[in-house]
């Protein structure tokens, strides 16, 4: 008859370890500490698949989900900031054994990274250990709290000064690639991926599975500009993306930022191209007319809350302010007015 598993000392390593399930478990060095671990994993036998399951299995079998339930781009950056994870703390560490100064120590040493991009990083990690208590494989995350830098807003509008100078410092196919969004407001993705396949006459229409979102089809509404550029990449290439690079290459999320970059430290202030998007929003709040509801299907959001934030740096606009002030007030005249004659009427 087996006898109970309790801890045993290994010379060799100078730690503690105990046997459960076929499996060794280290408790530590200290005896008294690797005593109070062995007595809590004995109370909670749910515990142990931490303690014997490393980081680098469990992110495989995450990923392996995330390439069978997500979309190739979600999967590509939940790699890339895994790998760089494990890279960090080691193929052998167990998830049991993970704590906060091990994201400190990883983020701490990619400081070259954005706030938004470490606070994309540590996020998932905790999304795969979220993930892994949803799918039964650990009782409860070992990273309930993490603090994170906050995201960097985008929210960058340029001047029609700024955006000349963009364009001049723009070489090649890049040029109409940001006229493009310029013109449109579409995301830089949709830029890159829209296919002969998806233009109709005067929109481009992606079906819902090729969507942000995947919920229903975006539409985006071509300008005479905008639709200039189509035209006559679609009789060139008539297959595959239309916009492309100097070397007839699809155009490269990171290609495009390292270009961007250039111009930036060239021009003096912050080159991205999100902000064609958000100059076209802005554009469109002020000088044309266009109202947020409208423009918020425009740009292929479900809500008016992107164009609020819009609206936020708008409030430093004093000019723009003063004219919808000025509209406020001849708008309550004529209310005023229309009412003030229907009482003469009455009488």
């Amino acid at each position: 008859m087996a006898g109970k598993p309790k801890p045993f000392f290994r010379k060799q390593t100078q730690s503690w370890y105990c046997s459960m399930d076929g499996r060794q478990i280290r408790l530590g060095k200290d005896k008294t500490a690797a005593e109070t671990k062995f007595h809590e994993l004995m109370s909670d036998r749910d515990s142990i698949t931490s303690e014997i399951t490393t980081l680098y299995a469990l992110s495989q079998r995450y990923l392996d989900w995330v390439k069978e339930n997500r979309k190739q781009g979600t999967y590509d950056n939940n790699l890339r900031y895994l790998k760089s994870f494990i890279g960090s703390v080691g193929k052998r560490l167990k998830v049991g054994q993970i704590k906060k100064h091990h994201i400190t120590k990883w983020t701490a040493a990619n400081s070259h990274w954005s706030d938004t991009a470490t606070n994309d990083a540590i996020a998932i990690v905790q999304r795969m250990l979220n993930w892994a208590v949803e799918e039964g494989y650990l009782r409860y995350t070992p990273l309930p709290k993490v603090r994170k830098p906050r995201r960097q807003r985008r929210d960058i509008v340029y001047t029609s000064d700024q955006w000349q100078q963009i364009k001049d410092a723009a070489t090649g196919p890049l040029v109409e690639f940001l006229d493009f969004l310029y013109w449109t407001g579409c995301r830089p993705k949709e830029a890159r991926i829209v296919e002969k396949k998806h233009v109709h006459d005067d929109l481009i229409i992606f079906p819902a599975d090729e969507s942000k979102g995947e919920t229903e089809p975006r539409v985006i509404f071509l300008s005479p500009d905008a639709k200039a550029i189509i035209d006559r990449l679609i009789e060139l290439r008539p297959q595959g993306p239309l916009f492309r690079n100097a070397y007839g290459n699809p155009w490269k999320k990171d290609a495009i930022k390292c270009r961007l970059n250039r111009m930036s430290k060239k021009l003096g202030f912050r080159v991205i191209a999100y902000g064609a998007r958000h100059s076209y929003a802005t554009n469109a709040l002020t000088t044309g007319g266009v109202d947020p509801i409208s423009l918020s299907h425009l740009m292929g959001h479900k809500d008016t809350a992107m164009v609020s934030r819009v609206y936020s740096h708008l409030a430093k606009n004093m000019d723009f302010l003063r004219q919808q002030a000025a509209k406020a007030n001849r708008n309550a005249s004529a209310d005023t007015a229309t009412e003030g004659d229907g009482k003469k009427k009455t009488a």
